[in-house]
């Protein structure tokens, strides 16, 4: 029985190292890894760009893909640090802004996917196996590992257009103190809290379940 995770043959090279540390974090490689690989990559060749060790670099993207963990390990961008920020418009379009140049470029997935690697035979039964919901977990396994083998094989501008744009410097990641929440008593980030009169500050949740109880 074929193991789905089984490089095919032909592609049987030893993957990139710094993409087993992203599929190390990732847990499985899969194409929105790749796709997001491939936008690290061009945008660390493009501004000469080390992994951010604080906001140095900062990503806008507009989903929540998997993408985004390629984004974290390769550029350092984290939700933590506040220099990813994530748009969920579920659209495949990464902004990577470098403050040191005061610079962006927006990467923009083109157009609809075409496999066109050598087990094109293989690729379109899974697919179709995988469109008509009759595919096994193995098969949606394998289907995947032959996409995001695909992907690695293509030049960068086959899979993205790229461009640079006029993007407002995203603000430093803000700190603030705690306080306790008046209702709950459990301490929040103050500038996220809401002030109900002069002596009562909520928390979100607090706040919300108040204004449906009024």
């Amino acid at each position: 029985m074929n193991d789905p995770n089984r490089t095919p043959s032909t592609a049987s090279r030893r993957l990139p190292e710094d993409l087993k540390r992203c599929i190390a974090f990732h847990g499985h490689l899969c194409p929105g890894l790749v796709y997001g690989f491939l936008v690290a990559k061009e945008a660390a060749r493009f501004f000469g760009l080390r992994r951010s060790r604080d906001e140095e670099v900062v990503v806008i993207s507009e989903n929540d893909t998997c993408a985004v963990d390629a984004l974290q390990v390769l550029l350092g961008t984290t939700i933590g640090k506040g220099n990813l920020i994530l748009k969920d418009y579920g659209k495949n379009v990464f902004t990577v802004f470098d403050r040191s140049d005061k610079r962006a470029l927006r990467f923009s997935r083109k157009g609809h996917y075409r496999y066109q690697g050598e087990r094109q035979e293989e690729f379109e039964g899974l697919e179709a196996s995988v469109a008509a919901g009759r595919a096994t977990v193995k098969q949606r396994m394998r289907q995947r590992l032959l996409k995001a083998l695909d992907l690695l094989s293509k030049p960068f501008d086959a899979v993205f257009d790229t461009k640079e744009v006029k993007c407002p410097e995203p603000p430093y990641a803000p700190l603030a103190p705690s306080a306790a929440c008046a209702q709950c008593g459990e301490m929040t980030m103050a500038a996220k809290m809401i002030e109900i009169d002069d002596d009562m500050r909520l928390c979100i949740p607090c706040a919300q379940g108040k204004a449906m109880s009024d």
